[in-house]
């Protein structure tokens, strides 16, 4: 039996097009680039890269990956560790054999469209074949927040087939053991996540997945039968590279993800958002991303870490001393403000535990070493630490590579790599690995992710140092296309985090609350009784009902009843126990979002949740357990997360039924046709002529250097350097001025608030400078009002190419069919077919068109916002950072005067803006390359496969066709190609009719 299926992939890892440009009114954001990569075989072991084998003495920071995997394959059975406790990866199984009792799917949503249902998790077609599963028997030891980890719980369910049987995928070991460890699960768990409903989105309307599933079978028939044929081997046949094309296609993965932060301060809902080391002290400090496998990461498992490069572990290393030594010297004693003397005291304390973290094993780092005040020793202590580092880099996993990948064998293994990457480690004589981690990817298989949802911790703002803040602030930008802030219900009305995480949020960037609700300590109901007077009444009538039904249950018990009288007593306990918790957390929860939506806007969204009633509840058998369920408001939380990509897997999946797999169909029909018609040598001859013409007309207008699509790459480049680049050289003069006024207003500032402006590198709010002011949007003014109206020019010239190579297209189009319908005569059965193909090649040309202009105008877009703009992770930020950190080093008599004179000093003398120019420009003509590239790329594609179709309708003089060579094989194939044109024609009526549908309700 097929297993379920749904299109599943990667978007690009550290892109430059991951600018996203955000609609405040839309649900669904924009579309990411595809992953390019070419899938590995899923029972092959990763090669490791060069890297691992180079000496270890070596000390640069080699810009290479390595991969580390287990020493031999054993069963996998599903857990992760520390770092992921939230998402409740260690949920324990439920049976594979039957459904939940208590899912009803009839109470469930109906769906979309006339006679069909939403799929639920279970009936998702899975375009990628995974291992065999292994049931969980070892609870993993995770810590990060749980509402993340229950989003994502019952991982295991999504390995198993509809039947209920393990797969038959060939990286695994065989049945038996996989029944074996079945046998051994302690699983208590009622709740299936695999039976829960979709939410209404038309990705998950069942009869779409279902029509996946059987286009996908129809595909792996033609495949099959195309391998029977020799010609399929053949490198230099036309058949090789159609096999080739048929599966790509069927083994393709939908590259749309969309990543959903969760971000909060630290001891907010942390047990999972902070791990702690060793000493108790915070280290979440790096971004973590819980994806599902795809084709470059087939295993149960595999963690892929990003580490920093040599820029910016000394740029960590610089921020780490700084921060250490503000409370050493007299600057500190120059902050009179007790708030600020503490958070100056804890980036001390901070900035010690992270150092001391990381050179554990160099016993000359002392405070005393990190405290030196006399003349030169800063540089000192810098270069020594960059020495030190540079040689840890090479001890730690992966060795100098900038990225490494971990594929670990078992639960444990797993467990224990998370922990070594995320904590301190035991032995005080080895040094820890997490300060100098940029990014974790956790790939594992979940029903949750399976979708293209993307899981990101976030960690809070409050305890990073700049360094961290500063990529942090980059990632919630751009990454993000959906930003929870994570905070306690009992002080989530006087919150400052959700107004600095607003504000840090890219323009239109939604963003939700999450409330953790712990129940039993915040829901009490003489508590509300006395605080809300309007439900006191209806409370006390649910207190007294309650303890009427627990005294009528004691006393039955006490006279011992007959059974089925205490089982119906104990059912009206629960049930006044129920109508009592009902109304407390609805009336609850009620209160508080108005009271958000007030502080807030209406359009932040607010999610109650309650990690304990989802762990306790997904548990038990009280007859309302499914009730509680909601109440957690676990379940809503994950249906809307999954509508986070519905919109963008639902395109992907239309152009995917209605051209990319017809194209690819016809493609094989038209070879099988080949020789079909009775063409004489002199028709052939003119046949070749036109079809040579047609031939070079695809390639002249569509992929060769003088045309239209190759051209525009220059012309945009032209067009930044003519609107932009030259008035940027000429204006940074003017800029300086008004950047040097705007410095000027801060030097009437009182010395401790110009301190605290410093030391917060140019953000703060506070009364005495008039509430919250950046000073380095601020310094950008005059940059700002004279070039943000080219900039919109210019984006507005990028999507009017839309329209002129789509013209170009449709011109080219048009142009050649009317050249092959003027010789439809000299071979009709064949040229009706290709003729038939046109339109779904033109449209798979002009999605890779306008698929690339869309994500250029999306990566030019946070080139523009970072040039323009003062944010933490902006390009002015980098360029004044310095600046701020000699302003930190003053302290004692005098140095209020010094510091402004420093900030004078830099502004006047930096080239700040040359420098801000230079940066911008060579961010745009990256963004430019690689997009261009990227659409060069997929229209050549396209024409090579328009060409191929060319070549096959008539063969060269004197040879017969490969299907005339191979008769049996053609006719196999036409009637294989008649059934799946059949099966495509009732998938695009589906399509058709979910496009006429409103999509999320």
């Amino acid at each position: 039996m097929s297993r379920p299926y749904i299109f599943r992939g990667t978007s690009p890892q550290a892109s430059n097009l991951s600018t996203q440009d955000f609609n405040c009114n839309a649900i669904i954001p924009s579309v990411e680039v595809a992953d390019e990569d070419p899938p590995s075989s899923a029972g092959g072991e990763p090669t490791p890269s060069a890297s691992d084998s180079e000496d270890s003495s070596h000390r640069a920071y080699t810009p290479s990956q390595s991969t580390a995997t287990p020493p031999r394959r054993e069963n996998i059975s599903l857990g992760v560790t520390e770092p992921l406790r939230a998402l409740n990866l260690q949920g324990t199984l439920t049976s594979h054999r039957i459904p939940s009792w208590r899912h009803d799917a009839r109470r469930e949503s109906t769906g979309l469209s006339p006679g069909r249902s939403t799929s639920t998790y279970r009936g998702l077609f899975n375009a990628t074949p995974e291992p065999t599963p292994e049931p969980l028997h070892v609870q993993s030891t995770l810590d990060r927040d749980s509402t993340v980890d229950n989003l994502a719980s019952d991982l295991e369910d999504s390995h198993l087939r509809d039947d209920g049987s393990p797969s038959d995928d060939n990286d695994q070991s065989s049945e038996s053991d996989d029944d074996d460890d079945a046998s051994d699960s302690d699983d208590s768990s009622l709740y299936n996540v695999r039976y829960e409903r979709l939410p209404r989105a038309r990705i998950y309307n069942a009869g779409l997945q279902e029509i996946l599933r059987d286009i996908k079978s129809q595909l792996s028939i033609l495949q099959n039968d195309m391998d029977r044929c020799p010609l399929s081997r053949d490198r230099d046949s036309d058949l090789f590279p159609l096999r080739e094309k048929v599966r790509m296609l069927n083994e393709l993965d939908c590259p749309e993800t969309r990543t959903v932060g969760f971000i909060g301060n630290s001891g907010v809902d942390q047990e999972g958002l902070a791990r702690s080391s060793g000493d108790g002290a915070a280290c979440t400090s790096v971004v973590t991303e819980f994806r599902h496998t795809d084709a470059r990461h087939p295993y149960r498992y595999a963690i892929e870490v990003d580490y920093m490069d040599e820029e910016e572990v000394n740029e960590l290393l610089e921020e780490l001393v700084q921060s250490f030594r503000m409370y050493y010297t007299d600057f500190y004693r120059d902050v009179t403000g007790v708030e600020e003397q503490e958070r100056i005291r804890d980036g001390s304390t901070r900035a010690w535990s992270t150092l001391n973290s990381l050179f554990r094993d160099q016993p000359e780092l002392t405070h005393q070493f990190l405290s030196d005040q006399t003349d030169g020793a800063l540089s000192r202590i810098l270069a020594q630490l960059k020495d030190w580092a540079a040689q840890s880099c090479t001890r730690r996993p992966g060795g100098a590579a900038l990225q490494h990948t971990i594929i670990p064998g078992n639960v444990q293994e797993c467990s224990s790599h998370l922990d070594m990457l995320t904590m301190d480690p035991r032995d005080e004589s080895e040094a820890a690995i997490w300060p100098f981690i940029k990014l974790i990817r956790v790939y594992l298989r979940s029903p949750v992710l399976k979708t293209g949802l993307v899981l990101a911790d976030l960690p809070g703002f409050h305890d990073l140092n700049y360094a961290r803040v500063r990529a942090t602030d980059s990632y919630l930008k751009y990454s993000c296309h959906e930003v929870f802030v994570v905070t306690t219900i009992s002080r989530c009305v006087s919150d400052q985090s959700i107004e600095e995480i607003k504000r840090r949020c890219a323009q239109g960037q939604p963003l939700r609350l999450r409330l953790s609700a712990y129940l039993t300590q915040e829901v009490n109901a003489s508590e509300t009784a006395r605080h809300c007077r309007d439900l006191t009444a209806q409370i006390e009538q649910l207190q007294n009902r309650l303890r009427q039904a627990n005294r009528r249950l004691v006393r039955g018990r006490n006279s011992r009843r007959r059974h089925n009288e205490i089982l119906q007593l104990t059912k009206n306990q629960e049930d006044a126990e129920f109508e009592l918790d009902r109304f407390l957390v609805e009336s609850r929860n009620l209160r508080i979002t108005n009271q958000l939506l007030r502080n807030h806007g209406a359009e932040v969204r607010v999610f109650c949740v309650s990690n304990e009633w989802y762990s306790e509840y997904r548990q038990s058998a009280n007859r309302h357990a499914d009730t509680y369920i909601g109440l957690s408001g676990i379940r809503e939380l994950r249906r809307y997360c999954q509508l986070v990509p519905a919109e963008a897997q639902f395109r992907f999946t239309a152009a995917f039924i209605e051209h990319r797999v017809p194209a690819i169909v016809r493609s094989v029909k038209q070879w099988a046709l080949a020789g079909s018609d009775d063409v004489t040598a002199e028709r052939a001859g003119a046949l070749r002529q036109v079809l040579r013409d047609v031939e070079k007309v695809f390639r002249e207008r569509l992929i060769l250097r003088n045309s239209e699509v190759r051209k525009l790459p220059r012309r945009l480049e032209d067009r930044f350097r003519d609107d932009i680049f030259s008035l940027t050289h000429e204006c940074c003069p003017i800029w300086k001025r008004s950047a040097l006024q705007a410095s000027k207003s801060w030097e009437h500032f009182w010395h401790t608030t110009y301190i605290v402006f410093c030391s917060r590198y140019g953000t703060h709010s506070t009364k005495g400078a008039g509430g919250y002011r950046c000073w380095n949007e601020e310094l950008l003014q005059g940059m700002r009002t004279d070039l943000e109206g080219r900039w919109a020019t210019i984006q507005e010239w990028v999507y009017m190419q839309k329209t002129a190579l789509g013209e170009t297209v449709r011109r080219t189009f048009e142009e050649n069919t009317a050249q092959i319908e003027d010789i439809m005569h000299l071979a009709p059965l064949a040229l009706e077919n290709f003729i038939d193909n046109m339109d779904d090649w033109e449209n798979c040309v002009m999605a890779a068109i306008n698929q690339s202009l869309d994500q250029l105008v999306l990566g030019l877009s946070r080139v523009e916002t970072d040039t323009l703009h003062g944010h933490d992770s902006s390009y002015v930020a980098g360029l004044m950072r310095p600046v701020y950190n000699e302003c930190n080093s003053e302290s004692g008599t005098g140095s209020d005067a010094r510091r402004k004179m420093l900030m004078r000093s830099h502004l006047t003398s930096s080239n700040i803006f040359p420098n801000l120019a230079n940066i911008s420009e060579a961010q745009c003509r990256a963004v430019i390359r690689n997009t261009c590239q990227d659409m060069r790329r997929m229209v050549d594609e396209v024409v090579g496969n328009i060409c191929n179709d060319l070549h096959s309708i008539v063969a060269e003089e004197g040879e017969a066709t490969e299907a005339r060579r191979f008769p049996e094989m053609a006719s196999t194939l036409q009637r294989k190609v008649d059934a799946a044109q059949a099966t495509l024609e009732r998938a695009q009526r589906i399509v058709g009719d979910l496009k006429n549908t409103p999509d999320v309700v």
